[in-house]
């Protein structure tokens, strides 16, 4: 595998960056708060979708241009490097859409164009209180009952649950054998019975929202499970599994944004003291870039992607890392003086090792799974 695009993979990624440089040039689509405006962000979500942008490996008419692996995660990486607005709903295309078509029925695959392109939001049901970010842990049960099911639980940390029509909810249907083999999805409309959804307040920028969603007595038909009944884990670890090049793209590109504000604050005031440490940064960067890549040969091959997985811990936690570097190098300025991408990056790095899977989680899974080491 060649570390630079060539022949019909480069003409397809030079096409991609060509529509998203004329979309943020186009008048039309120019806003004076790209993180908040969600009008802004939604239109190019639609706009990306019709023009098979959004998830460039899906085939031709259904919302992509049959790209390739290596294409899309270069087309991924030129698009995050040119800032491409964050999706307002990224669960939607980056994990339901996948789960919908890969494991969905006839009726459930119905719903992935409304759900990729946007015109829908839907809520990822996953996180719990006690459980976090560990779904073998989950305590939401649902138990047959006639012809349906009945849900009991409690979900925390869901993003949009307000907003969205529906939810890809994991819910334990058995208690037997290891834990992850008795958990099954369900696809619940918001609006049903017994559903209550309350909003969680945050410090912060409030560009996306929380809420704990309470399951009391919810009664759904038996078409709501989605894919195998206690095949919930592989329904979420293949829908995951689509958006863990973009999470670590997305840290890498952080980590290139914050290493330019501590270059530009080490020549304009040097400090010797700090430039070892910018340079392991740097390193650590391109360690990234590397790693990813070695995951994707791996895939392509064929062979275990060992890789990608330690991504996630190791490219969020060099984030934090640069971006506290970037802020000692600015030195002591005042808040009025304090760059915006400074600040947004710091508080988005801070984030990045709790959504997704905290970095405790991660280190067990890097434990457990690759390593062998007992739980």
């Amino acid at each position: 595998m060649d570390l630079e695009l060539s022949g019909a993979d480069a003409a397809l990624r030079d096409e991609a960056v060509a529509w998203l440089e004329a979309w943020q040039a186009d008048p039309a689509n120019r806003t004076d708060d790209p993180r908040l405006d969600l009008a802004h962000r939604a239109k190019y979500q639609r706009d990306a979708y019709d023009a098979g942008w959004l998830v460039p490996s899906w085939s031709v008419g259904e919302g992509g241009r049959g790209a390739g692996p290596e294409a899309e995660l270069w087309i991924k990486l030129d698009f995050a490097r040119r800032r491409a607005p964050k999706l307002p709903n990224v669960q939607g295309p980056g994990v339901v859409a996948h789960a919908l078509s890969t494991f969905g029925d006839e009726a459930q695959r119905a719903h992935v164009r409304a759900v990729a392109r946007g015109d829908v939001w839907w809520c990822l049901g996953m996180s719990e209180p006690q459980a976090g970010s560990d779904l073998a842990s989950m305590r939401t049960r649902a138990r047959r009952d006639g012809d349906g099911w009945v849900l009991d639980g409690q979900k925390v940390w869901t993003s949009h649950a307000r907003d969205s029509s529906h939810c890809l909810l994991f819910a334990r249907t058995s208690s037997e054998g290891p834990p992850h083999r008795g958990i099954s999805a369900f696809v619940v409309p918001m609006d049903t019975p017994g559903i209550t959804v309350a909003p969680i307040e945050k410090i912060g920028v409030q560009d996306e929202e929380f809420c704990e969603v309470f399951f009391d007595d919810v009664r759904i038909p038996e078409r709501a499970l989605l894919g195998p009944e206690g095949k919930g884990w592989t329904v979420a670890m293949e829908s995951l599994g689509h958006e863990r090049d973009m999470i670590w793209i997305m840290n890498l590109v952080e980590i290139e944004e914050a290493n330019a504000l501590t270059r530009d604050a080490l020549r304009a005031r040097p400090r010797p003291d700090l430039e070892l440490e910018y340079a392991a940064v740097r390193c650590d960067a391109e360690a990234i870039w590397l790693t990813g890549l070695r995951g994707l040969a791996n895939r392509l091959a064929g062979r275990p992607d060992r890789e990608t997985p330690l991504l996630k811990l190791f490219a969020t936690e060099t984030a934090q890392r640069a971006f506290l570097l970037a802020r000692r190098a600015a030195g002591l300025a005042a808040p009025d003086a304090v760059s915006h991408d400074l600040l947004a990056g710091e508080v988005e790095a801070l984030g990045a090792t709790l959504y997704g899977g905290t970095s405790e989680v991660q280190r067990n899974i890097v434990g457990e799974r690759l390593l062998g080491l007992p739980r």
